[in-house]
């Protein structure tokens, strides 16, 4: 019964789960074309963008994934019957992607200050701290975009959102240009520039979305103190589980980073190719929270069931042909980055490490959209932790520094934490679906 289901709403999470990987990878496309424009820049603007924004991505991202919580919150309501604009979800929401975007401002410009501490490659060091503090004020635009995005998805309006990340990003990847190089009357501005244009492109985003939104749905934006705090009790443990993981590959950014420039270089290189095609796996992510999360307001645990595991068969077939192809092709990605043969040599064996964990990662980040739809989020936070960096960093950490692996060490130890995380989620989700099958034959 639950696999003829299963098959049958599979095709569903298909049409709604494409304009989704859509926007993710538009999302990650804009980091990615701030690497192809400093690529053609110098080695060094590539080795500092990617270190800037792996310094960047934890603050970021405990936003973004803090706000995931609005559409799995949303979509929960319209499962009960309940009417989510009059609950006051889009005023809390607001509330919540404001106040966090001030906080994470402040974090990362205090932050900024401490970089000369952290002991990267002298040469790279102004311009990482040049860019992070002109990206920074683009965090709050990033959240308000995010929070309406999440907002307008519970209520299956996914395209419009995404496909105009779609059309910013080729807007960003022209601004790149011109103002990193300069364009008439535009100076150079170098890394400077990379930073400037994103901020433009995270408020135009925002703004039209915002304007959007009010266009298509009934919205109410008054405050509502009980949606607050739901929104904070699923929310928060999801940032801060996100925040863990984007953390450990920030901290490996990090220590690459004090490597020489050839480890940098090819380290940013891929991960901002393997980043790329995790948008995929992440996009199903937020297409499970939303479709189990109605189906735990409508306490059918057939339709959990059946999304469920449609979303976890499409998260691992996806990741399993991107390992045959990280695994086939490694020399021929690198090369469409940059013709430094040091580079290409140097990261085609980085993405052997990378196409060991496809498919744990991928399983690992399904779960946690299965599991924040069945409004859970504290305890996969606590047990990715201990795989992540009880179990993760120091094994990479011991392979780099006491087996010479260098920056392939650390990789070693990404496929190892990942791995650990999607065994201890997967074992959450089987807790889980027997506790509410109990509940609910009361």
């Amino acid at each position: 019964m639950v696999i003829e289901t299963t098959s049958k709403r599979l095709k569903e999470l298909i049409y709604f789960t494409i304009p989704l990987v859509i926007g993710q990878v538009g999302q990650m496309l804009f980091n990615v074309g701030d690497i192809f424009v400093a690529g053609r820049y110098s080695t060094a603007a590539v080795s500092s963008i990617g270190v800037a924004s792996g310094m960047l991505a934890p603050f970021v991202m405990i936003g973004v994934s803090a706000l995931f919580s609005v559409s799995a919150v949303t979509a929960r309501m319209r499962g009960e019957d309940a009417n989510p604009h009059t609950n006051g979800v889009w005023g809390s929401g607001m509330t919540l992607a404001l106040g966090l975007g001030s906080l994470i401002c402040l974090a990362l410009y205090i932050f900024t200050y401490f970089v000369d501490a952290i002991g990267l490659n002298k040469e790279i060091v102004p311009l990482v701290k040049t860019y992070l503090l002109w990206v920074n004020i683009s965090i709050i635009p990033a959240l308000v975009f995010q929070m309406i995005k999440e907002y307008l998805q519970a209520f299956d309006k996914t395209i419009f959102s995404n496909v105009l990340i779609i059309v910013m990003n080729i807007i960003n990847l022209i601004m790149n240009y011109c103002l990193m190089f300069g364009i008439g009357p535009i100076p150079e501005m170098g890394i400077k520039g990379a930073a400037v244009a994103t901020v433009i492109t995270r408020f135009v985003l925002a703004i039209i979305l915002y304007v959007y939104a009010y266009r298509v749905l009934p919205i109410e934006s008054h405050f509502n103190k009980k949606s607050f705090k739901e929104l904070i009790r699923l929310g928060i443990p999801v940032g801060l589980g996100t925040f863990i993981e984007v953390l450990m590959f920030s901290t490996v950014t990090v220590l690459i980073g004090r490597m020489s420039l050839v480890a940098s270089a090819s380290h940013n290189i891929v991960l901002n190719i393997a980043g790329l095609t995790f948008m995929v796996p992440l996009a199903i992510n937020g297409a499970a929270g939303v479709k189990v999360g109605y189906g735990l307001g409508r306490k059918d645990m057939d339709m959990i069931k059946s999304y469920s595991y449609g979303c976890i068969f499409m998260a691992e077939a996806y990741m399993l042909c991107m390992a045959m192809f990280y695994f086939l092709f490694p020399e021929t990605l690198i090369s469409l980055f940059t013709t430094d043969k040091e580079v290409i040599a140097y990261g085609a064996n980085l993405f052997f490490f990378v196409a060991l964990f496809q498919i744990p990662d991928g399983l690992q980040i399904t779960m946690w959209g299965i599991l924040r739809g069945l409004g859970m989020s504290k305890l996969p936070m606590i047990y990715s932790f201990c795989g992540y960096w009880l179990i993760g960093i120091p094994a990479g950490i011991f392979l780099t520094y006491y087996h010479g692996m260098e920056a392939a060490g650390l990789w070693a130890g990404l496929a190892i934490g990942l791995t650990m995380a999607s065994g201890v989620l997967s074992y959450l989700f089987v807790k889980r679906i027997g506790e509410l099958e109990l509940l609910w034959e009361k």
